[in-house]
């Protein structure tokens, strides 16, 4: 499995996707979890980036996407993106499109690549229970994520949130493995091998 997570910046993702044997040539954006907020630049600036990349890129709003619209999208691709915005409201759209079981499929048997960028890192976790904020507008009844790492990333780890996430890895750190990752950093997980760069 191929996967890259990270907060903010892009700095390791060319690096990363030339590291991928065979090297993306279709992507999957999928904007999804910002749907809820006034703006959302930062897909822009992921559009750009997989474009400077050399890799066409479409978008796939699973808010409004059928089963059958997200499983041809999924199937053309070999590289999956997602943004950031709310983890929650990101894992009710990607649970009732179908995203979910068609991207793990796609991702543990090597076939696809994945990339998440902040809520877009956290839907690649087990459970995401812990990822859920009262201003979430996500609503669902089952919180298990795509299960393709083991660690649970704590994003914008350099955003004033030094001390809450060290409470929550000092609480719940016997439990769960967590991974604090600031803006200029991502992590890179290959056949179970973690390593963070700058990024």
């Amino acid at each position: 499995m191929d996967v890259f997570l990270g907060s903010q910046g892009l700095g390791a993702l060319s690096g990363w996707l030339d590291g991928l044997d065979p090297r993306p040539r279709r992507a999957v954006l999928v904007p999804t979890a910002g749907n809820p907020l006034p703006a959302m630049p930062w897909v822009d600036v992921a559009e750009a980036a997989l474009a400077d990349a050399g890799l066409p890129v479409r978008r796939l709003d699973l808010e409004t996407a059928t089963a059958g619209e997200v499983s041809e999208a999924v199937a053309a691709a070999d590289l999956v993106f997602v943004t950031g915005g709310y983890p929650i409201f990101l894992l009710q759209h990607a649970q009732r499109s179908g995203f979910a079981e068609a991207v793990r499929l796609g991702v543990t048997s090597g076939r696809v690549a994945y990339a998440g960028m902040s809520a877009g890192a956290a839907l690649a976790v087990a459970d995401l229970a812990g990822y859920h904020d009262e201003d979430d507008p996500g609503e669902v009844t089952d919180t298990t994520g795509l299960g393709l790492v083991s660690f649970y990333p704590l994003s914008h780890a350099n955003r004033g949130r030094e001390e809450l996430y060290a409470r929550i890895i000092a609480e719940e750190g016997d439990r769960y493995e967590f991974v604090p990752v600031r803006d200029d950093q991502a992590v890179i997980v290959r056949d179970g091998v973690r390593e963070i760069r700058d990024s």
